[in-house]
């Protein structure tokens, strides 16, 4: 059961995290140079906002898939082991 409520805690953060990635990837490109992500990064040019955007909504579209595949089999070890305890 450590691992099932270990997996869950990681799905969790992983899909949190995937889901602000995707979200700031989608700032960086409405707000350019403007966004306040770039401020936090020190990231100047708009050319790079563009491409920082793309990377960040990538990377966190595989993350954010990652935690919900993470989530379901964790649900499922836990459905299977309240099955063997029956």
């Amino acid at each position: 059961m450590f691992f099932t409520n270990f997996g869950k805690a990681i799905a969790w953060l992983a899909t949190v995290l995937g889901l602000l990635a995707v979200v700031a990837g989608y700032e960086f490109d409405i707000n350019q140079a403007e966004s306040v992500v770039a401020d936090m990064l020190n990231i100047d040019a708009t050319q790079w906002n563009g491409k920082q955007g793309k990377v960040f909504r990538e990377q966190g579209s595989i993350m954010l898939f990652c935690g919900l595949v993470l989530g379901v089999l964790c649900e499922i070890s836990r459905s299977a082991a309240k099955r063997s305890e029956e």
